[in-house]
């Protein structure tokens, strides 16, 4: 990244208490509320200008001097608590670990490249008798009655492909959070997947039904660039700008790796805790870093957090899939809650070079959020007067364990519809 940027956490907001911020970090304070499509924090963040999400009482400022953050966080008089540099996310699935691996390794470009052909060529399987994809069967959709109807639903990712013909007849909002690109075209298609599992219907071209809240109010915050990256400002910018928008759910199928030991970033507790004060659940993907059973990796941020809900993948076979992350940190938090769906699931998906048809099959912890955050529609459709938190417990309670599979690797089990 050409520019450092820190995400600082305040204790309080009171005019006083950032007047003091202002004068220690030599900044200027806009909060977000002031904020417009025409005046974006992507735009007023600089070397003298920083930007306060007023949901979440946090500020991310640019080019600090660190030593002046950390004297501020030792001086009790100052109402900053924490700070960490920003951190860059990636998209969770197969492909993007393999596009990381091809930068990082030289010397396996021999069989990344093999993997990756394998994945992009992988053909369909054949036409099923059955009228729901695998991962909708695995969840039990056929008992369930609701469709997610008044709920809304955010998908955090690389945008929509808006003229995909399966979202033409939605109404659908969204705010891009990435400088230059929009929000309703998603050239890399990662976006478009994950919100045809959690809001789509039926198959144009099978008949098959392969999403889960059909009549869920979607939503759309791209935080990923169309190269599948983000950076720390950009998520906590969108999980403000939800949370004013009052949407009852926040689905990030993005990870940013953790070391074995790695204590969870303060930071994302306290988003997550805020979002569940406002009434809003975020359910983020445990990553894909693991090369199971050997090499299990624990689970990335920012699903580490206590206060987000960690979901793990399975596959077909009721197992768990190779790369889906373990809560292997547990005396320090980032254990996996739930665990659905993730391998060789079919969603809508631009037309493009690599893919003739409008859907396509994924991997990854990130196709195992989004059918978790449609099941969540569901459950907050049945159940409108509980709360984000209470529907959490209701999620994990209803969870069916799977035989043989630790709860490291699932948590409280399958999620049921």
């Amino acid at each position: 990244m050409e520019k450092e940027r820190y995400i600082v956490v305040l204790e309080d907001q009171q005019k006083n208490s950032l007047k003091k911020v202002e004068n220690e970090l030599e900044v200027t304070i806009t909060s977000s509320e002031f904020l417009s499509s025409e005046n974006r924090s992507y735009d007023v963040i600089d070397n003298n200008n920083g930007v306060l999400y007023k949901n979440l009482g946090i500020l991310v400022v640019e080019n600090m001097d660190e030593a002046q953050l950390k004297s501020a966080v030792k001086n009790e008089a100052n109402p900053i608590v924490y700070f960490e540099k920003e951190r860059e996310f990636f998209s969770t699935d197969e492909l993007s670990i393999i596009n990381e691996l091809k930068k990082q390794s030289a010397e396996l470009t021999g069989k990344i490249e093999e993997l990756e052909k394998y994945i992009n060529n992988k053909p369909l399987p054949p036409k099923a008798l059955v009228e729901m994809e695998w991962g909708l069967k695995a969840i039990g959709l056929e008992k369930s009655s609701y469709t997610g109807k008044g709920v809304d639903i955010c998908i955090l990712d690389t945008g929509i492909e808006l003229s995909h013909p399966d979202f033409l007849s939605k109404e659908i909002e969204g705010k891009s959070f990435i400088s230059g690109e929009d929000w309703n075209r998603d050239p890399n298609g990662h976006g478009t997947h994950c919100a045809g599992v959690s809001t789509g219907n039926i198959r144009t071209d099978t008949g098959k039904r392969y999403g889960i809240a059909k009549d869920a109010n979607l939503k759309i915050a791209k935080v990923l660039s169309d190269t599948g990256k983000g950076t720390t400002s950009s998520v906590i910018d969108a999980i403000d700008w939800a949370i004013t928008k009052k949407f009852r759910i926040l689905s990030l199928s993005l990870a940013s790796p953790v070391a074995l030991n790695d204590v969870p970033s303060p930071l994302f507790e306290t988003v997550g805790a805020r979002a569940l004060e406002n009434n809003c659940l975020i359910i983020a993907a445990a990553g894909n870093d693991s090369s199971r059973p050997s090499l299990p990796k624990p689970v990335s941020s920012p699903a580490n957090s206590m206060s987000i809900m960690a979901v793990a993948a399975i596959d077909g076979q009721m197992r768990v899939a190779k790369f889906s992350n373990g809560g292997l940190n547990p005396s320090t938090g980032g254990n996996i809650n739930i665990c659905a769906p993730g391998v060789d699931i079919f969603s809508s998906y631009p037309k493009n070079s690599k893919n003739k048809s409008n859907y396509y099959a994924m991997s990854g912890t990130s196709m195992a959020v989004p059918h978790v955050s449609g099941l969540v529609a569901l459950y907050m459709e049945q159940f409108p007067e509980k709360s984000a938190k209470e529907i959490w417990e209701l999620v994990e309670t209803k969870a069916k364990p799977i035989e043989g599979l630790k709860y490291r690797d699932i948590g409280s089990g399958l999620i049921q519809a």
